[in-house]
């Protein structure tokens, strides 16, 4: 221990005593206590909340979904599947081929008779402009031919058009 000698001794003296009681009471029971600190636990917590919200996609369940049927009991004709225009190469020039409308037979000569040909056909049951047309060509049948096709369709009124591979 300190002596006291003079002034100020006795002051520091009784800091020290102080100070050896109040380390006395923390390890009294030999162990001191663990304290977490939750600060950054909330603060994780919080950020993969709002990573998980601004992430996510809410959609309506499918069974909740407004569904609107017809009042009349008349059923209604579906197409039974797109019209499927071929474009195929008959001979060593790009200008010989013939084209295939799948299912539907006799096929137009040329692209001018097509247009009348769909038309045709949209007038059928389950037919109609919304109906599907795929123009499928092969390598040996020049491009021009192709967009004849396709310009034949829009013609007929076709709307919905599309190329497919062969």
């Amino acid at each position: 221990m300190v002596e006291p000698s003079g002034n100020g001794a006795g002051k520091r003296d009784r800091s020290d005593r102080a100070r050896s009681r109040r380390t006395k009471r923390r390890t009294r029971s030999g162990r001191r206590a663990i304290v977490l600190n939750m600060a950054p636990m909330i603060d994780m917590t919080f950020l993969l909340f709002s990573f998980v919200i601004v992430t996510s996609t809410f959609e309506r369940p499918e069974g909740i979904l407004a569904a609107e049927m017809p009042q009349t009991g008349s059923a209604v004709a579906l197409p039974f599947s797109p019209i499927v225009i071929r474009l195929v190469g008959t001979g060593p020039s790009f200008d010989d081929f013939a084209i295939q409308v799948d299912r539907f037979q006799p096929a137009p000569r040329t692209i001018a008779e097509l247009p009348d040909f769909l038309r045709r056909i949209q007038q059928q049951p389950g037919f109609d402009v919304e109906t599907p047309v795929v123009i499928v060509s092969e390598a040996e049948v020049r491009w021009d031919h192709v967009v004849g096709c396709w310009n034949a369709a829009l013609r007929a009124g076709c709307k919905n058009i599309a190329f497919a591979e062969p």
